[in-house]
């Protein structure tokens, strides 16, 4: 309510009077901002934009430069009034908003890039793309002072389908303007090439968080529960979760009733498994967040959100139950138990537009609601035997791994940072 009321208090001002309430609040932002900056070093100018896990990689690893992380929906807040819906939710080619409001957009982005330049003296521009409406007038402002922008993506398992489509979609509305692509994969390099992103301007590096797995044993999710017990993870996703987006506008297709079914089962197994705490951990960006957290109210189930806790889930949980997200395959890395939920009537048409962990060795495959719940209690009654996968199945699921991470051995972001040196000169 309070959100919708400001809002509609937003719509009815003034358009110059809202560009300055933004202009205020970024300005503020900037200067509220709390980074020791040594004036011997390169700085390095992170925009957040729903991947901490991966900056907090970058922190861990860095002590070449200075590393200043901005919030970037709170700094581009104000992006928003100068762009139509279909550029913003990119329907539309970015070159079709009026030149007029690109142009006054990037003299906002001019006064922010010059605040944090007073601040902070930045030198590169890390962004995880710059397909988004809001960064790309700062990626020119920030050419136009010479430092340049490198993309570490955060997308390192495009599905088959966006694969094609969103590469297309992308190479269209959106073409790539930064100075540097650093991708998961092979596979991934690929897809940025789809995108005609030369070779030369992509390198491979692995997937940044994966350094976490080596560096962080956090024990922050004992604080959610009365008591610490063996964990259980269902990493939950978006309603329409990797289906074609003209499928999902169209004809409204989604995942409800498999997800429904399995927020369902996770909540009756807490309550039958006291001995287990369980965690639905929610996509950063999944918008029934608040419902689901009013729906399942038990002491040894929680619902949470972000990004931070994600690797930790990982790390620390007994059994991890998915769909189709990279936590499976990050799980996978780790040798945990996983199972995969694959009962929706949809799968059979959409099967070959998704990631596909169903013809995945080395995880359960649950085809059904029975089965899934059948699994479930025979791992949580203690029967090991379910997970009986033999050498040649682990072998061919290293494989799999590899296709979407490359060497994930502790050393990503060193990587990075040696690659970027010529870049930050």
């Amino acid at each position: 309510m309070v959100g919708k009321l400001k809002r509609g208090i937003r719509w009815l001002l003034p358009r110059d009077v809202t560009c300055r309430i933004y202009r205020w609040q970024a300005k503020r932002y900037v200067d509220n901002l709390v980074f020791n900056v040594d004036l011997q070093k390169k700085t390095l100018l992170a925009l957040n934009h729903f991947y901490r896990a991966d900056l907090q990689a970058l922190a861990n690893a860095n002590n070449l430069y200075n590393l200043v992380v901005v919030d970037a929906p709170i700094l581009f807040k104000g992006a928003k009034i100068y762009f139509s819906q279909p550029v913003i939710g990119i329907q539309a080619a970015y070159d079709s908003e009026p030149q007029e409001n690109r142009m006054r957009y990037r003299e906002e982005c001019r006064l922010i890039f010059n605040r944090l330049q007073q601040r902070f003296h930045p030198d590169l521009i890390v962004t995880a793309n710059d397909n988004f409406y809001w960064v790309r007038e700062f990626i020119l402002v920030a050419r136009e002072y010479g430092v340049p922008t490198v993309i570490l993506d955060k997308e390192g398992t495009s599905s088959p389908h966006a694969f094609e489509a969103e590469a297309r979609r992308a190479r269209e509305l959106t073409p790539c303007i930064s100075d540097h692509v650093f991708v998961w994969s092979e596979r991934q390099k690929t897809y940025w090439q789809k995108r005609e992103v030369e070779a030369d301007r992509i390198t491979v590096i692995g997937q940044p968080r994966s350094d976490l797995f080596y560096t962080e044993k956090r024990h922050d999710i004992d604080e959610l529960f009365p008591s610490v017990k063996p964990l259980v993870t269902f990493f939950s996703y978006h309603d329409d979760a990797y289906i074609p987006e003209d499928l999902a506008l169209k004809e409204g297709l989604n995942w409800s009733g498999m997800k429904t079914e399995t927020h369902d089962e996770v909540c009756r197994l807490a309550q039958r498994y006291k001995d287990y705490n369980f965690v639905v951990k929610v996509h950063p960006q999944q918008l029934d967040r608040a419902d689901l957290q009013a729906r399942y109210r038990l002491d040894n189930l929680r619902v949470i959100g972000g990004s931070a806790l994600a690797n930790e889930l990982i790390q620390r949980s007994e059994l991890i139950i998915a769909f189709q997200t990279t936590a499976v395959i990050e799980a996978m890395f780790l040798n945990k138990p996983v199972i995969y939920t694959y009962w929706d009537a949809l799968l059979p048409r959409l099967q070959e537009d998704l990631l596909p962990f169903h013809r995945a060795k080395g995880i359960l495959v649950a085809r059904s609601l029975e089965e899934f719940h059948q699994i479930c209690t025979r791992f949580l009654d203690g029967d090991r035997n379910v997970l009986g996968f033999s050498e040649d199945e682990l072998k061919v699921r290293e494989r799999f791994v590899n296709e979407y991470l490359y060497r994930p051995d502790g050393h990503v972001c060193e990587r990075f940072y040696s690659s970027i040196e010529q870049l930050v000169k």
